[in-house]
């Protein structure tokens, strides 16, 4: 199967999970199987793999490297689905490696590219939930802005959220790259100002940051003894997300109060005291990666 997307830490989630003999392993956001490829070439005894994206997961029945191989079973649909389409599965560990991938930035229609013109969607699974076109007509300035600040820290919400509002009722917001040009243009050395934007709209529209606090503490009982969770973020917000969870698992202070009120019981111990971030050699060939920032913790 020609794989456009690169795994991003890709040795340094292998060294992490933990691999063992005849393990029952979790690969969460499946895409092309970058990872998930590397884990079946050990002698592991079963990876389920799951994405939201039926396309992606049809594409690797068709094409994948080990997709006849009985050690590999594959589910579709959100974080919290996931687990119930799993009861009863106990595991070694786990991997959730969020963001978009590279074919999905690629296909203009789905929503996500800046530089080429596609429709409002966004959505993981078009077949799931409202596209951004629907958001965006029903949200007020206010309600986006809200929006914007919460899943990716954006300056001066307010002021791009009345611009995109305005915009798209006047008729002059329809796709992708209309929808770019109003976060400003791009400098040169300088990552593209509508990233943010894009960022955190695909997170309103797939209510991912719900998905994360809802679904990761529950993946955290879903782990054997000695089993890790793995978790790869690409934005500030996602990693505080993660790294708060992680925190509050193992039992440290997370409440912010002159006396600690948490009253917390360690149910894993860190195995990242700081989040690992690409290697030198890694970002040289894969610019991708740059923000890309993982975190694990193992079950005690």
């Amino acid at each position: 199967m020609e794989r456009l997307h690169r795994p991003v830490l890709l040795s340094e989630v292998i060294d992490n999970i933990n691999v063992l003999s005849g393990g029952v392993y979790a690969d969460l956001t499946f895409g092309e199987a970058g990872h998930s490829d590397v884990l079946l070439g050990s002698d592991i005894g079963l990876l389920i793999g799951n994405d939201r994206d039926k396309s992606t997961l049809d594409r690797y029945r068709k094409h994948g490297k080990y997709r006849s191989d009985p050690r590999l079973k594959l589910v579709e649909g959100p974080f919290t689905s996931f687990l119930g389409q799993t009861e009863g599965f106990m595991f070694d560990g786990i991997l959730v490696d969020l963001g978009v991938s590279t074919r999905q930035l690629l296909e203009a229609e789905r929503g996500f590219s800046l530089m080429k013109p596609g429709p409002l969607d966004m959505r993981m699974n078009p077949g799931e939930g409202e596209p951004l076109s629907s958001w965006l007509a029903r949200l007020t300035p206010e309600e986006l802005a809200d929006e914007l600040y919460k899943n990716a820290e954006i300056r001066e919400s307010r002021k791009l959220a009345r611009k995109i509002i305005g915009a798209f009722h006047e008729g002059r917001l329809q796709n992708t790259t209309q929808l770019a040009q109003l976060a400003g243009p791009k400098l040169p050395g300088k990552s593209h100002p509508a990233t943010a934007l894009f960022t955190a709209l695909r997170m309103m529209v797939n209510q991912e940051k719900d998905e994360m606090e809802m679904a990761i503490p529950t993946l955290i009982d879903r782990l054997k003894p000695g089993g890790r969770l793995v978790v790869i973020t690409f934005h500030s917000t996602e990693d505080r997300v993660i790294k708060k969870i992680f925190l509050k698992a193992a039992g440290r202070c997370i409440c912010e109060e002159p006396i600690c009120r948490c009253r917390l019981e360690a149910k894993v111990k860190l195995v990242t005291k700081k989040p690992v971030e690409p290697s030198r050699e890694e970002l040289l060939e894969n610019p991708r990666a740059r923000s890309a920032k993982l975190r694990c913790v193992e079950k005690i």
